[in-house]
C-alpha cells in the first residue's frame, strides 16, 4: 500500500476541496464581470479538488505503467467500450452492447480467454438489466426491439 501514498495524499487533497465546496454552496458566486462573496471559495475549492485529483492520478499512472510506458491498448479499449455503449445502448440493448463492450476491452488484457470474456458479458448483461430495468424501472431493453 505504501506506493498508493502520494496519490492516497491526492484524494485527501481532493476531499478537502470538496467539503470546502460543499460549504460554500449558499454563497453568492455572481459572474465574472461582477463577483459575489463566493466566487473566491468556490474558485479555490475547485482548484484544490483539480489539484488532488491531478496527484492521484500521476501517481497512480507511475504506479501502473512503470519505465514510462503507458498502455495506449488499454486506454484505447475503454474509450471504445464507452462510446459502444454511449452509441448501441437504446438501438441493441442490454446484452448486445454489454457482449460487444466486454468483447473490445477483452483485446486489452494478453491473458483474457474467449470462455471468460463469454461468462463474463453474459453475467454483467443480466445483472445490468436486473438492477436497471427491474430494480430501477429505467426504460431499457434486454435485446433490441424488432
Amino acid at each position: 500500500m505504501k506506493a498508493f501514498s502520494k496519490a492516497q495524499g491526492g484524494l485527501l487533497v481532493a476531499l478537502v476541496g470538496a467539503v470546502f465546496l460543499y460549504g460554500s454552496r449558499d454563497f453568492n458566486v455572481g459572474v465574472p464581470r461582477n463577483m459575489g462573496p463566493g466566487m473566491f471559495p468556490v474558485v479555490l475549492s475547485l482548484l484544490t479538488i483539480l489539484s488532488g485529483l491531478t496527484i492521484a492520478v500521476f501517481d497512480i499512472l507511475r504506479f501502473v505503467a512503470p519505465e514510462g510506458r503507458f498502455p495506449w491498448t488499454a486506454l484505447a479499449a475503454v474509450a471504445t467500450a464507452i462510446a459502444l455503449y454511449a452509441l448501441l445502448i437504446e438501438r441493441a440493448g442490454i446484452a448486445i452492447t454489454t457482449f460487444l463492450a466486454i468483447a473490445v476491452l477483452s483485446l486489452a488484457i494478453p491473458n483474457m480467454k474467449w470462455r471468460e470474456t463469454i461468462v463474463l458479458a453474459f453475467g454483467l448483461s443480466i445483472f445490468l438489466w436486473l438492477t436497471f430495468v427491474l430494480g430501477l424501472g429505467m426504460p431499457l431493453h434486454l435485446l433490441p426491439e424488432l
